[in-house]
């Protein structure tokens, strides 16, 4: 089967009208996902003494929330990295639910249903405690006695058979 060529278009003024009504759609989409976003993580900065437009600004937003978790600017970049990315996101939520005193459930939370946990975090009663990942072990809370970690443990002497005692 012939078909000649002169009964095609080449003006291609119908597939750029396509294109174009695509980008539009496309354009509108991603305002509407960056606009639900910067609404979800805006308590999150406010609680945190950032500025509240802060969440609205793409690339910024993802930095400046890694800092009020505590981590730094470059893990950013880590995110990109294939399979590894994902084990970091998972590291820097868990931090910035820490940061708000929240526990490793509240991490699966915002793992599997952001949409639910973080305006929970951002709008609810949580309070901003700093950031959790540059915070180190403490082996005793600040409610224990102040001579409690120092005080030696006394262990009680041994008796042994022959009736001495041996320490």
């Amino acid at each position: 089967m012939n078909i000649p060529l002169s009964s095609y278009s080449s003006s291609g003024a119908g597939s750029a009208a396509t294109a174009g009504l695509v980008l539009l759609f496309m354009l509108i989409y991603f305002a509407v996902v960056f606009g639900i976003v910067g609404l979800l993580y805006m308590g999150i900065f406010t609680k945190a003494g950032r500025p509240a437009w802060g969440a609205f600004v793409p690339v910024y937003n993802g930095i400046k929330l890694l800092e009020i978790a505590g981590r730094p600017w470059y893990w950013f970049l880590l995110f990109f990295i294939p399979f590894a990315g994902i084990y970091f996101q998972i590291v820097w939520l868990n931090d910035l639910a820490k940061s708000f005193g929240k526990d490793a459930g509240y991490t699966v939370g915002l793992v599997l249903l952001p949409v639910v946990f973080a305006p929970m975090l951002s709008y609810g009663s949580a309070r901003y405690l700093g950031p959790a990942a540059g915070q180190q072990f403490v082996a005793y809370p600040p409610s224990y006695p102040q001579g409690y970690a120092q005080a030696p443990m006394q262990q009680p002497p041994v008796q042994q058979p022959n009736g001495q005692q041996y320490r």
